[in-house]
């Protein structure tokens, strides 16, 4: 059970930071801004998660003999995937900040009348470092999406994989459980 809830966790996270970046992508849309580019529409991502607890030899042993032993090796490398996508997240936020801070340095107006957009007037070796920073940004998020996807899809599969594992070895002392997520994250 310890596995489990600590596998929840794990998936929980990579949901609830995919749901705060479609949200962000859905209030851009619904303010008029779908046309901006993502890394305009996605400002800091909440959610992040820091303190999870890694997975016990003990809590995890039960699989080496079942006939999905496989889901072992699968929840270790689960479990790095989503510390390093939030270490990712953690990096985007970071430099995503930084970028804000110099298009506020170069502030010219403030449009406040579909949401806030902050129009900033950069030259020279300002306005390159800004282009360099906001590419370096787009890949960064593309990433973190694309790894987001997977990995609530594959947070799933795995909780699944890893009831049915636990009612097969421990019967009736293991509850029945059902995993269901909202229509939208």
């Amino acid at each position: 059970m310890q596995a489990l809830v600590k596998l929840m966790q794990l998936a929980n996270s990579a949901y609830s930071l995919k749901g705060t970046i479609d949200e962000q992508f859905d209030e851009a849309e619904e303010s008029g801004h779908g046309d901006l580019l993502p890394v305009q529409k996605v400002k800091e991502i909440a959610g992040l998660e820091t303190d999870f607890e890694f997975f016990l030899t003990e809590e995890l042993a039960f699989l080496l003999h079942s006939e999905d032993a496989d889901l072992l090796g699968e929840l270790i490398v689960f479990e790095k995937r989503i510390i390093s996508d939030n270490q990712a997240v953690a990096a985007y936020n970071k430099k995503r900040s930084e970028l804000t801070d110099r298009l506020e340095a170069g502030a010219v107006a403030v449009d406040h009348a579909k949401g806030t957009v902050l129009s900033s007037e950069l030259k020279g070796r300002d306005a390159l470092l800004v282009d360099v920073r906001v590419g370096a940004l787009q890949n960064l998020l593309g990433t973190i999406m694309e790894r987001l996807d997977r990995e609530v899809v594959d947070g799933r599969n795995l909780l699944n994989r890893l009831k049915d594992a636990a009612r097969t070895e421990y019967g009736k002392l293991f509850p029945s459980l059902k995993f269901e997520e909202p229509d939208k994250c």
